[in-house]
């Protein structure tokens, strides 16, 4: 985790810490939490392309079952 600095009025402080204790966590939990509400869950962009191609090859776990020749990976 990465520490900031913020700047709040007295009474915003106030009713933080209230709020803080009545939870029984830290201020820096409960901002933690307010930025998450707030902002959501940080999720990757679904790519566009996402189920637009088909592959040929059938069910891949079902070859991979069968002994199919694989070459040796690229060292």
């Amino acid at each position: 985790m990465k520490r900031i600095m913020i700047q709040a009025d007295e009474d915003l402080l106030r009713r933080a810490r209230r709020a803080a204790a009545r939870r029984g966590v830290s201020i820096a939990q409960l901002v933690r939490e307010a930025l998450e509400r707030d902002l959501g869950p940080d999720r990757q962009p679904v790519p566009l392309s996402l189920g637009k191609f088909r592959s040929r090859s059938g069910d891949l776990s079902e070859r991979a079952s069968r002994d199919e020749f694989e070459p040796d990976p690229w060292r």
